[in-house]
Parts: structure tokens; sequence; C-alpha cells
């Protein structure tokens, strides 16, 4: 109904109603006095006029003032609703007359519809975004890198454990706090200039307590200002360690093959000089370059072997293996140059049928190198002494000298590859350095382990644990 309708018909209620009043309260009092009549009758005509020309316009100005407050909010909501409307052009309301209270009312109703559909879609987009989220969370939970965000301020929002693994952080709430809780500057500077511009930048440093070492690649977030940028930490600490050992490595197999190549160069540029005419020392000289010529082709023959076994574990096909058997060949290849060096070598089974799961080549090498270190660094007049049993589902080889010994600082070393306590002994007898070596990697790969008891001076122990088998009938 317009506001004009409702206006005019409660001013009509209240002036009939006025009226009505004033006409019962003129009956109630009683009739003009007779005498007189015309005289009284205008006097009382003119009275009730006005009493009902007062009341009139009071009527007027009261139901102003009731009707007001009643269609102000019609028309607020109206204007609400318009202007609505010309903010989102989507919604879609009722056309009508500015005074029109269905048309307000149809207005609000339709906007109700519509933010009411809306909720309900935000509130889907909210759930979808909260699974996202999750998901998210949990593929970054996984992740082995770690992934620290900080807003333009540099005070983190978050960060995952991996990250507070890296960095050696206690596991616990790190959001609102500042990026220099990390203690490290130079990660903060580097975030500082990613922010400030930088697409990309890169970081590598050293954690001290954990001896790690970590690269953070530092990513500043779009939008204008920046609002913030994400650290992704890289752990490389084996991968320096793997550097490290290959530039040992070449080093040390430069250093090897250069030795006896300079040794042969120098014999030869001897004999070539004159001295193979002279029948004293020229057959000395070929026996030293023959010496070692077999020394190259030892220290070649062990770095295919380590290269084989560490590059390829099914390099050997696992089969039972006779352990006394292979144990008592290589005593018997041994025991000549034992013998040569005044020791004593001797073979103390302590079970009657010991076999192993593993590669019949690949366990005399074992044997055999454990065996020639053992002859090698005992000096005359002492003993070398093998044993072999069955402790459960394992084979025990114990290889026992009284040699030199090895320093207890030197006993974690002694399987690095071209390690060598003394460099000096090492060249005397002509070891390789790669040995021990290829005996701990064939270990390894035959489903083992190797351990060394020893002191300097005393002697040393040398305990191979391999699987057992179930030995093959005849």
């Amino acid at each position: 109904m317009p506001t004009s309708q409702v206006f005019w018909r409660l001013s009509l209620s209240l002036t009939t109603f006025t009226l009505v009043s004033v006409l019962a309260w003129g009956i109630v009092c009683g009739s003009p006095p007779m005498e007189n009549e015309l005289t009284a009758l205008l006097g009382w005509r003119l009275r009730c006029s006005i009493m009902v020309m007062v009341t009139l316009a009071s009527a007027l100005v009261v139901s102003r003032v009731l009707v007001r407050p009643l269609t102000e909010p019609l028309w607020a909501i109206n204007k609400f609703t318009r202007d609505l409307a010309e903010v989102d052009p989507s919604l879609e309301l009722t056309t009508g007359p500015r005074e029109n209270e269905e048309s307000s009312a149809g207005n609000l109703r339709s906007v109700g519809q519509q933010v009411a559909a809306r909720l309900v879609n935000l509130r889907t987009e909210q759930h979808r975004l909260e699974e996202s989220h999750d998901r998210l969370a949990v593929v970054l939970e996984a992740m082995v890198e770690g992934v620290i965000s900080v807003d333009r301020d540099q005070r983190i929002l978050w960060a995952n454990k991996a990250a507070l693994r890296l960095l050696d952080l206690k596991v616990g709430r790190i959001a609102d706090h500042p990026l220099e809780s990390v203690r490290l500057p130079r990660l903060q500077d580097l975030v500082k200039e990613s922010i400030a511009g930088a697409e990309t930048h890169s970081l590598e440093f050293a954690v001290p307590r954990t001896q790690s070492t970590v690269v953070a690649v530092v990513s500043r977030l779009p939008g204008t200002p920046c609002p913030g940028a994400v650290i992704v930490l890289h752990d490389v600490t084996d991968l320096r360690r793997l550097e490290n050992l290959r530039r040992e490595f070449v080093s040390n197999v430069s250093h090897e093959l250069k030795t006896p190549l300079a040794a042969i160069s120098a014999y030869t540029e001897t004999l070539l000089d004159g001295a193979l005419d002279d029948p004293a020392i020229n057959r000395g000289f070929v026996s030293r370059i023959e010496e070692q010529s077999e020394r190259l082709n030892t220290l070649i023959i062990d770095l295919l072997e380590l290269a084989r076994v560490e590059t390829d574990d099914h390099a050997f096909e696992l089969e039972p293996v006779n352990v006394g058997a292979a144990l008592q060949a290589s005593i018997n290849e041994h025991l000549n140059i034992a013998e040569s060096k005044n020791l004593t070598l001797t073979g103390v089974p302590q079970s009657e049928s010991v076999w192993t799961l593993g590669d019949p080549g690949g366990l005399r090498t074992i044997i055999d190198n454990l065996m020639d270190n053992a002859i090698n660094y005992t000096p005359a007049g002492g003993s070398v002494t093998v044993r072999w049993s069955l402790v459960e589902e394992w084979v025990c080889i114990d290889v026992v000298d009284t040699g030199v010994g090895i320093a207890k600082e030197h006993q974690g070393r002694i399987f690095e590859r071209f390690f060598r306590v003394d460099r000096a002994r090492s060249r005397e007898v002509g070891g390789t350095g790669l040995g021990l070596s290829i005996v701990k990697h064939l270990c390894h790969v035959f489903g083992g382990d190797i351990k060394v008891q020893s002191r300097l001076g005393q002697g040393s122990t040398f305990s191979v644990r391999l699987p057992a088998a179930t030995p093959v009938a005849n």
C-alpha cells in the first residue's frame, strides 16, 4: 500500500474518532438553553466548529507524527536495496515506485534470498578451501625439504617439521616469531634482499650443532607491496660429503697410479741410458719394473672390484658356499708366504659344517684380503689364526694376528678407501689401501658386517659375520 494512503487513512480514522467523541460530549453535557434560541444556537455551533477544527488539526498533527516513524524505515529499506543494486548489478530487484511498500518488501525479500544463496556458496567455497589447505599442509609436512613462509616484516607465518629439523629448532609453535629467532643473520639479510626486489636468492650455510650443510632458496611472493617470501631449505650434507670423497678418491687414485708409473719410468730411463748393457744391474732394474707393474695391476684390479661392488648390489649371484672349504683353501695358499716370513698360520674350525649365502669368489676375496693384511702387518715370529663357527643364524669368521695393532683413533677409518695408518709401511708391504674397503662392501652385499678389535702393539682381530645357509647335499 502506498505511504500516502496509509497516512490519509490513519488521519481520517483519527478525525472521525474525534468528531464522534465531541458530539457525544455535547449530548452528555446538555442541550443549549431555549430562551433566545437563535443566539444560543449560533454560539453553540461556533463552539462546536472551533472544537472540530482544533480537533481535526490536532488529529492531523498526531497522525503525521505517528505515521512518519512507520514510513521512514520502509523508505530507508527501499533506498538501501536500490543502492545495493547499483553496487552489485547481479542483484535482481522488484521494480516499482519509490513509495511502494510492497516493492520495498519484495526487494528486501529478494536480497535476502540472494544473500542466503551466496552464503551457501561461500560456505561451500570455504569448505573446499579448508580441504585444499589441509591437503597442502599434509604435502608440505611430508616434504624432505624444509619450507618457511614469512611476511614482509620477516615474521614467521608457517614452518614444516623438516625446516625445524634442518635448522635444529625445537618442535613447537614458532609462528608469529621473528625470523631473527633462527639466529642466522645471513639468512635474514637474504630474505630482506629478496623482499626488497630480487626474485630468487640462494645461500649455503652450515648448522654448527648438527654439523650439517643447508642450502636456502628464498623466493619473494608476488604483489605490490611484496607481502613476504618463501624459504625452501635443502639438506646437502650427504652431497657435499660425497663430493669431498670423490675429490679425495680422484686425488688418491692419481697419487697411487703415479707412484708405480714414476718408478717404472725412472728404471726404464736408466736402462736406456746404458744400464741395460750392465749385467750387474740390468736384471735388478727389470725386476723392479716387474714389481711396480704388478703393483699397478693389483691397484687397477682392486679399483675395478671396488667399483663393481659399490655400483651394483646385484653383481653377485648369491648361493650357499662352504665356508670351511673356502677358508682352508685360502690358508693353504698363504702357508708358503707365512713360512717365508717366519709366521705361524693355523686354521681352527669350531663347527663341523658351516655354510653361508654368498658368492664363492666374493667370499675368497674377503678371506684373502684379511689374511694378506694379517701376514703383512705381523712381525717375524708372530702368528695368524683363523677361526670360524656357526652362532645361531650367523657364520662368524675371526682372523686374529699378533701384529703391530691399530691405534684406537684410527680404527674408525681403516675401512675407508686409501686410508693407511702407516703410509711408509704400507708401501713397503705393497698394499693398495683398498682391501679393507672392498671387504666391508662385500660383507654388506652378502647381508653381513665386519668389526675390528685391536690394541697398538698387541695385534688385531677382524670379525666377519655372514648369514648362515642350509648346506648343499653332495
